[in-house]
Parts: C-alpha cells; structure tokens; sequence
C-alpha cells in the first residue's frame, strides 16, 4: 500500500510542478504582492488633504485662529509648534501638512440662505472643494456645518479641517477664560507609547519592529487561508477531472480508491510547500530588503519573524490543509462537474470564510473566550490558533489541544472520506442525494 501512495504522491506532484501554470503563478503571485506594496506606498502620499475650503464664520472669532492653526500644526496632529515670529519662514512652510486654502465667505452680503446658494454652486462647480458654515454659537456647542459634493467623500479633507478648527476654537475658550494661548501651545504633548512585553527580558528592538512582525503575522495567516482554498479546490477539480475522462477507472485497476486519494491529497500539499520555499527564498534574498528599504520599515533593517510563529505557521497549514482537502475531496467525487458538487463544496468554503472573518477576535482580544473557542474548534483553529500565537502565545496546553483536536478531526474526515471516495468516484449518472452519501459511509468495505 505504502508503494502505491507514494507512486500517487509522485505522480501528482510532477504533474503539478511541471506545469506552465505552476510556475507563471508562484512568480506572478509574489509579483502582483510586491506591486501593491509599492503602490500602497506612491498613494500614500496623494492622501494628503487639498482643495479650497471656504469659511462662513458667524462669531467672526475663529476664521484669523483657523488660518495660524493650518500653518502651525503637523498632519499628524502631534508635536506642533506655533508659528510665531520666532519661527523661520521655511520652517513654518515645511511643517504645513496639507494643501488647504481657507477663503473667508462674509455673510453680510445676503441672508445665510443666500449665501448657502452661492457657495453650493460654486462646490458644484469645483471652485471650492467644500465650505464650512460656523454658527454663532459655534464656541460653546462645537457644532459646525460642512457642505461638499458628496458627505462620503474628501474623509481626510473633512478631518484635518476639523482638528484645526477644534485647536482654534480651544484658544479661543481659554482666551474667554483669561487664559494665554500660548499656554496652550507650551502644554499639549503628545504621547507616545513604547510598546515592551511584561517579562524581565527587555526586547527593545521587537517593540521597534512591532508594526513589520504583525504585518508579516497578517500576511502569513492569509496564506494559510489562501492555500487551503486554491489548493483544496484544485484537488475537486483534479478529481471531477480524472472521473468525467474515464482516466480513474484504469487508475483504481491498481490503485485502490482511498490509496488514489490519500495520494492526491499528500501530493497537492507537497506542491503547496515547494511554492512556499520558491517565495520564502525570493522574499529573504532579495524583494524583502527592497521592501524593508523602500517603505522604511523598522528603521531600515529586516524584522526577525519569532521561530515559533514559521514554526506554528507550517504545523497548523499542514494540519488545515488535511482538514479540508479531505473535505473537499469527499464532497468532490459523488458529483460530475463543478456545478453538481458546489452545494456541498460551500459546507467547508464557509468554514474558511467565517474563520478569516472572525480573525479580528484572536487579533484584537486572544485571550478573550470567544478567540480561545474558536482557536481550539478543529474547522477554525487553522488559522485562529495560529493569529493568537503570533500576537499573543496562549498557554502550552490550549496549544497542545487544538492540535489533538485537529489530528482526530483528520482522521475522522479521512475515515468519511474513504469510505464516500471508494464509492463515489466510480459512480456516474444520477447526482446522489445527501442520505446515499451517509448510506455509504455506514456501509461495511
């Protein structure tokens, strides 16, 4: 038996390897990623806030504090300085963070109403981005009026625009209040926190490279959830494929039905492993320095990805991609076509789907209840378990559980998947109702 899998094994491995597609795919992949990376960066720059704001102030105190803040403040919102005469011109224009012109709008030229009309038509045809109306109680309440093409767009625009005129109208409350403004200014600090674990060893550089480690984390966990659905969907199509040519009943002439299977499984995620080493030696030697340096990500420097987190990510793919191969090779071969095995295909496609959308619990609270039942249930622990020990290791038991669960889940789906596979592959004709399929798993070999 151990022959004739291995034979499986190799045969669907070369198959697979030595196809076009293969090779066009494991390039193109990390190409298309790095592409979006670079393009993420060149459109970050365009999301600084610009346009032409005009400004209707009815208390006639804020439209001169709006005009200094927006040349005073970083666009961060951070570590401003307040451009007095002390402040070098150039100085001042390199700290201005957007391109925002503020016009002042008198509204003694006709009641507000007509003046609304005016600016609506001139927003409409883009001589203002948008235009802000302050009432006259606009100190006290902290109620202002924006009117643009649309309230869903111009996000950033509509922020920096109001975080400038809060500064402005806080002077201004404190002026009110016999309080200097500078006062203020001299005050306000930003806070910045330095993110250390809670242990006695001090991991200064890790607190540094944070934000590169969890983008790594997140990108790791979506392979996971990629390549068990590409790969799981590719051996149902290697299965309708060889039993709608006929090519599987020469096959089980000497290859019993569940040794075929176990070796298209086995071969399809050797297949998925070597295209992890092509991108892993692609990313390490040489676009993840270019990547590091171009986007400036932890100080220049290749962020060190915890031995545990490449270790849990290989355990729990291989225990996930078994999980659901078996799956999906189950619900494949009782049907004709792709249409045929859809309806019980979507049964672990949801499964995926619920797991990748429930990431955000194990991410944001992983010792929370929720994150700790779904990281030991064995159809979303894949990929939960595996975010929880990238963000936060749980305790070596809940660990050791779910990958306990997980291998008795294996051998559970293989057992179903045997005895639904033997049968059938080799069955054509009428599409079988959910009862047959039970019927022949209860059925002795």
């Amino acid at each position: 038996m151990r022959t004739k899998v291995l034979h499986v094994v190799r045969r669907e491995y070369l198959q697979q390897i030595k196809t076009k597609g293969f090779w066009i795919a494991t390039i193109l992949i990390p190409a298309l990623g790095l592409g979006f990376v670079f393009l993420q960066v060149l459109l970050s720059s365009t999301l600084i806030p610009e346009g032409k704001i005009g400004v209707v102030d009815l208390t006639g105190r804020l439209y001169e504090p709006l005009l200094l803040e927006q040349k005073s403040v970083s666009d961060t919102d951070g570590d401003a300085k307040p451009a007095g005469p002390e402040a070098k011109p150039d100085e001042t224009a390199k700290r201005m963070p957007t391109k925002i012109t503020f016009l002042s709008v008198p509204a003694t030229s006709g009641t507000l109403a007509e003046v609304r009309k005016e600016l609506n038509a001139k927003v409409q045809k883009k001589e203002l981005k948008a235009y802000i109306v302050i009432p006259e109680d606009g100190l006290s309440s902290g109620k202002v009026e924006w009117r643009a093409r649309s309230v869903k767009a111009d996000m950033f625009l509509r922020e920096s625009v109001g975080r400038a005129l809060g500064r402005a109208a806080t002077k201004e409350r404190l002026r009110d209040q016999g309080v200097d403004p500078a006062v203020y200014e001299k005050a306000r600090l930003n806070v910045k926190l330095d993110p250390r674990e809670a242990s006695e060893k001090e991991t200064p550089e890790d607190a540094k490279n944070e934000g590169a480690n969890l983008a790594i984390s997140g990108i790791l966990f979506m392979l996971i959830y990629m390549s068990i659905f590409v790969y799981g969907a590719q051996i149902m199509r290697g299965v309708l494929e060889e039993k709608s040519n006929r090519i599987v009943e020469v096959i089980v002439s000497s290859v019993r039905p569940t040794e075929l299977m176990l070796g298209k499984i086995i071969g399809i995620g050797l297949v998925g492993l070597t295209q992890y080493a092509v991108w892993a030696l692609f990313a390490f030697t040489l676009t993840l320095p270019g990547i590091v340096g171009f986007v400036g990500l932890a100080n220049g420097s290749i962020p060190s990805i915890p031995v545990g987190t490449l270790v849990a990510f290989v355990v729990f793919f291989l225990l996930g991609y078994f999980v659901y191969a078996g799956l999906y090779a189950a619900f494949a071969a009782p049907f004709n076509s792709d249409q045929e095995a859809q309806q019980f295909v979507m049964i672990p496609g949801m499964m995926l789907i619920i797991s990748a959308m429930t990431w955000i619990f194990a991410y944001n609270t992983p010792d929370g209840t929720f994150a700790r039942v779904l990281s030991i249930f064995p159809f979303t622990s894949p990929l939960l378990m595996f975010m929880r020990i990238s963000v936060q290791p749980p305790p070596a038991w809940e660990i050791a559980l779910s990958i306990g669960l997980l291998l008795l889940t294996i051998w559970g789906v293989s057992w179903f998947a045997g005895r639904v596979y033997r049968v059938g592959i080799l069955m054509y004709g009428k599409k079988p109702t959910f009862p047959e399929i039970i019927r022949w798993v209860r059925e002795a070999d």
